[in-house]
């Protein structure tokens, strides 16, 4: 299959698509050609008589994506649950084998591909038959985790990798995002340490809170600079495809 990670969360808001966005904006600044994509998105906005997938959008402006946007996103409805619903409730269906052949035209024609799943790995994207895990498993995909730091991650982040490693699924590291420095207490300057040796899995990177940005705005202020500081990019671009880019 292609080179590439399925980015996944412990829960919904954790900031997948910011992460999505600023690891590829980072590896396309090295000039590595990489592209982020969500093929079902729920929750998408209705502008000027069309729904847009605000993800993608985002993502075409903090990487500088030439792709359109019904290149990097197939599905998209404005219900804001579980795409299996928001399916049902827009009088769609989600087909599994249009997804999975959407993502492997993608695969095919770049160096490297972040397929962003919609919530966690249990979410159902046309039932309980067709998962976001079973997409990762589909299209063979190594997973990256982003989690939140504080009270709680411990738990959601070690059921998540070991839901994963019970249904094959490799785990490549652990993103923590949404650190407020000025507000780290025990929980939060511990979490990555017993995360790491509970699940096996190395936590790649501690991205902190940043003001700037929201996806809902489309505005990304200093976030792939960020990134590029914080999270072990390299790591994952070399075990992928041993690219290294420009930079």
């Amino acid at each position: 299959m292609g080179r590439g990670y399925l980015v996944t969360g412990t829960d919904t808001g954790v900031g997948k698509t910011v992460i999505t966005a600023a690891l590829v904006g980072v590896w396309r600044r090295r000039g590595i050609d990489a592209v982020a994509i969500k093929p079902v998105q729920s929750g998408a906005i209705e502008a000027k008589g069309r729904i847009v997938p605000e993800d993608v959008v985002f993502y075409r402006h903090v990487a500088g994506l030439p792709q359109s946007i019904d290149e990097l996103n197939l599905y998209r409805f404005t219900p804001a649950v579980s795409p299996h619903l928001a399916a049902k409730l827009s009088g769609e269906r989600v087909e599994p084998s249009r997804v999975v052949d959407f993502c492997r035209e993608v695969f095919q024609r770049h160096e490297l591909v972040l397929v962003e799943g919609a919530g966690g790995l249990c979410v159902p994207l046309s039932g309980p038959d067709f998962t976001v895990a079973d997409l990762a498993r589909e299209l063979s995909l190594p997973l990256l985790v982003v989690a939140r730091p504080g009270l709680g991650s411990i738990n959601h982040t070690v059921l998540t990798v070991a839901y994963a490693q019970n249904r094959g699924l490799p785990v490549a590291g652990i993103i923590i995002n949404g650190l407020k420095a000025g507000e780290a207490g025990p929980a939060e300057k511990d979490n990555p340490g017993i995360i790491a040796t509970m699940t096996g899995v190395p936590v790649l990177g501690i991205v902190p809170y940043l003001p700037g940005v929201s996806v809902e705005k489309g505005s990304a202020d200093g976030l792939v600079e960020t990134v590029e500081n914080t999270v072990v990019w390299e790591d994952l671009v070399s075990r992928i495809c041993g690219c290294t880019g420009t930079g």
